[in-house]
């Protein structure tokens, strides 16, 4: 019973549900009964199936029941003007399934809201429906039109035949054709659907199409139900659709959902219903017990958004006491002694054991996965250690809550920005703690605080700028500034200069420098050995969710520290294999896209890596989206194989043989909510199906890129984004690597990704290159770019400044990528 539970405790409430109203009315516990109900919910499921699809699409449609209306009030009046049975009941469908073109055009096409679209479409359908009938039920007397909801298959309805057909039909489409793929990768990630050759704006058009087309075909048999076309049948369709999608466990975030489970929510909804109405129960009160018992049912399918909430309740409410403030001046020490914390199934953290104390800069350090991310929760306040203990000063202390861990003069600087874009400096420093005096801000004197901090940091930052107009690196200093602003003696800092160019970087350094000179404590973690070994006196190694121990910067070198780290020996991080080039492959000529990518002219050759050079905002990634097809040429040519390539054309890149890792892959690589095998699989997919299908031959695909590139955990039905990011971009790696390309565009494919992992990429982009792949790598990391590759071309201000052959240094890419001079070109 607990596995059922587990699997779908929607299916064992809704025999409570039966169970309770037959113990109340036993006549309700009758076939016929059953019978009945599955008749009434048959044009809420059917409707509900397609819903479930937009939903999982990432939409919304409340204009399904008017479109039933309209649709059945059409088709009524031309069966009555004389139009075959046949044909107005095709006519109910498409009418239906206009309506739902012209949602999709707003919405997948001119990018309108779902919500505002369907609305203005369910006013429209609604008048129309009332304005074609004069207001009045239109009846049916053809026995044709009337049959598929008035029609009985010995007892049972037709139409409840028919909605279990559709359900299957369904249920089929989403879990074994190409088509939905796409549906559910559209919802995960649109971004990353839409990079992977997914037509996501035609995706989304047609399952509105869909929807409407399926309250068409409601309205027919609604019609034969009731005999007649009314201009309200469809009136509170559109919540009990709805209803049945959510309650079933679709999100309505997108990427989540099935029509088994949406079948049971539309039993669930006519249940209550019918069992109320059974038991003569007056209606406004059946209002509030349908209600108090859908809530009640949401809350159960979306259980785990529910612990979540639950949970942070919990923290916020955990009482009263505080941890010691964080007094000023002072030496302060934190201390954990054989810390750990489980979650079900997981061991995430075990006998960490290690100290901090103010003025020093320690390196925490380990593969994705290790555990840092945890461990920095459970200092945040986020996650309370299920083992061990937390030591301030000496004293026990106990990290409950973001506000308890500020108290107690800890703060987090996490790698995604919690700044709010709109708002300017000054009010994200305050965000969530602003000043007031009888329910006025303080303004003058969060400028006044604001001003202080900047200055102690040493920082020049315009207050009133908008934090969205920022470079990325100033918005990294307010996250610092904000951390201060608690009076914060900790500061965790995670993979800080992760998307910051060379320079920010610096500027960064010495604010960690700062810091340390103001008796700060800064735990740093990153992936970028080079500043682990420039910044702290330290390093704290996890790994596997252990402590293995701790290191002396000033005695170990990087390859002993990356040992203990992986576990093992890695002889070189950034490999360089020398083969012989062979013809060229992809030739970029004159390119521009007609605003930051002025000038760009370059050749790839077959069984060769090309390193990209420049600081960030040079045009390196632009060159790449112009040439696989992602974003439009202004100019220029794009060759492959001597064969130009049509500009913007993702598809036909990819045809020819060229494809791209993205440098965000969150944003455009994953789809966190599908499976490993259905990322992997996704690119794949579109030139391999046959008939709209999934082939078998997916699952070895799958099986071999898991293998191949050692994506761990070794299961392809897990969730994308609960893996560590080193195994994210192996997914993404290997999306592309099974389309078997001849030229591979990487961009930052190590960006936030582990030594251990790094090593492993770069040892598959070694083997491509052996095998006559042509690599065009950008990254901003220069000792990997200068290690891997065979040539490097360096952007300045949107132009290529110059190439630069194997066995230059750092200084000589730096000098054209601030433009001061060019070097000869090497052949």
């Amino acid at each position: 019973m607990s596995a059922i539970w587990r699997r779908s405790p929607l299916f064992i409430l809704v025999i409570v549900t039966v169970v309770v109203f037959g113990a109340l009315r036993p006549g309700f516990l009758s076939v016929t009964g059953f019978l009945d109900i599955g008749q009434q919910i048959a044009v809420t499921a059917i409707v509900a199936f397609a819903m479930t699809a937009v939903i999982i699409a990432r939409g919304i449609d409340i204009s399904v029941g008017s479109t039933l209306s309209v649709s059945g009030v059409t088709g009524a009046l031309l069966l009555n003007a004389g139009l075959p049975a046949p044909l107005a009941i095709a006519s109910c469908v498409l009418a239906g399934a206009l309506i739902g073109a012209l949602n999709g055009v707003l919405i997948g096409v001119l990018r309108v809201s779902p919500l505002i679209a369907t609305l203005g479409t369910m006013a429209l359908g609604s008048g129309a429906a009332l304005a074609l009938s004069g207001a009045s039920s239109i009846t049916i007397d053809s026995v044709t039109m009337l049959m598929p909801g008035g029609s009985y298959v010995g007892p049972v309805p037709s139409s409840l035949i028919t909605a279990v057909v559709l359900m299957l039909a369904w249920a089929f489409v989403l879990r074994h054709t190409l088509y939905g793929r796409w549906i559910y990768a559209v919802g995960g990630n649109i971004e990353a659907a839409r990079a992977s050759l997914v037509p996501a704006r035609s995706v989304q058009l047609s399952t509105f199409v869909l929807a409407g087309a399926s309250a068409g075909f409601g309205s027919v048999l609604m019609m034969g139900r009731v005999g007649s076309a009314q201009p309200l049948a469809g009136q509170g369709l559109e919540f009990a659709a709805i209803t049945a999608a959510v309650v079933g466990g679709a999100k309505l975030s997108g990427g989540s959902g099935s029509v088994g489970d949406t079948m049971l929510g539309a039993i669930f909804v006519g249940i209550v219903n019918s069992g109320l109405s059974f038991m003569q129960v007056p209606q406004q009160t059946m209002y509030v017990i349908s209600g108090v018992l859908v809530i009640a049912a949401v809350l159960l399918t979306q259980r785990h958004e529910l612990a979540g909430l639950l949970a942070r309740a919990r923290r916020a409410t955990g009482g009263s006491s505080r941890g010691p403030r964080a007094a000023g001046g002072g030496r302060r020490r934190l201390e954990l002694a054989g810390v750990g914390k489980r979650f079900p199934g997981v061991r995430a953290l075990h006998d960490v054991s290690f100290s901090i104390s103010s003025g020093e800069v320690v390196a925490l350090v380990g593969e994705n996965g290790a555990g840092k991310s945890t461990l920095v929760k459970a200092l945040a306040g986020a996650h309370e250690p299920d083992e061990g203990r937390l030591l301030l000063d000496g004293e026990p202390v106990r990290l409950r809550s973001a506000e308890e861990s500020r108290a107690a003069g800890v703060s987090v600087i996490h790698q995604h920005f919690s700044l709010v874009p709109d708002l300017s400096v000054v009010e994200n420093l305050f965000l969530g703690r602003e000043p007031t005096r009888l329910g006025v801000l303080r303004r003058r004197w969060m400028r006044e605080e604001a001003r202080r901090v900047l200055r102690e940091l040493r920082l020049d930052v315009d207050l009133d700028a908008p934090v969205a107009g920022l470079p990325v690196g100033e918005r990294q200093l307010v996250e610092v500034a904000k951390a201060m602003l608690d009076d914060a003696w900790l500061v965790i800092m995670d993979e800080p200069t992760s998307a910051l160019t060379n320079r920010e970087r610096e500027r960064l350094y010495e604010l960690v420098r700062t810091l340390r000179e103001q008796d700060v404590a800064i735990l740093y973690i990153s992936h970028r050995m080079e500043e682990v070994f420039q910044l702290a006196e330290r390093a704290v190694v996890l790994r596997d969710g252990a402590f293995v121990g701790e290191a002396d910067l000033g005695e170990v070198d990087e390859s002993a520290l990356i040992a203990m780290m992986v576990g093992r020996q890695v002889d070189a991080v950034f490999p360089h294999r020398r083969t012989t080039a062979g013809g060229t492959l992809l030739e970029i000529e004159g390119v521009t896209d007609g605003g930051r990518l002025r000038e760009a002219s370059l050749v790839v050759r077959a069984g060769e890596i090309v390193g990209l050079a420049g600081l960030m905002g040079s045009g390196r990634s632009e060159v790449l989206r112009c040439a696989v097809g992602l974003a439009r040429r202004a100019g220029g040519r794009v060759r492959m194989d001597g064969a130009d390539l049509p500009s913007g054309d993702l598809t036909a890149a990819t045809r020819s043989g060229v494809a791209y890792v993205p440098e965000d892959r969150l944003r455009e690589g994953i789809v966190p909510a599908m499976s490993v095998r259905d990322n992997i699989a996704l690119a794949w997919l579109r030139r391999s199906s046959r008939y709209g299908l999934v082939p078998r031959g997916a699952a070895g695909i799958v099986a071999d890129a898991i293998e191949r590139l050692a994506i761990r955990p070794p299961n392809p039905e897990r969730a994308t984004g609960v893996l560590s990011g080193g195994n994210q971009q192996k997914v993404v790696l290997a999306r592309w690597l099974a389309t078997a390309p001849r030229v591979l565009l990487l961009d930052e494919p190590t960006n936030g990704v582990d030594v251990g992992a790094k090593a492993e990429i770069h040892a598959l982009i070694a083997e491509l290159k052996e095998q006559g792949v042509g690599v065009l790598l950008v990254s901003s990391e220069l000792p990997e770019l200068l290690g891997v590759a065979d040539r490097v071309y360096v952007m300045h201000a949107g132009r290529v400044a110059g190439e630069l052959p194997r066995g230059a240094s750092e200084e000589d890419v730096m000098e054209l990528a601030f433009g001061h001079a060019v070097p000869a070109a090497s052949g």
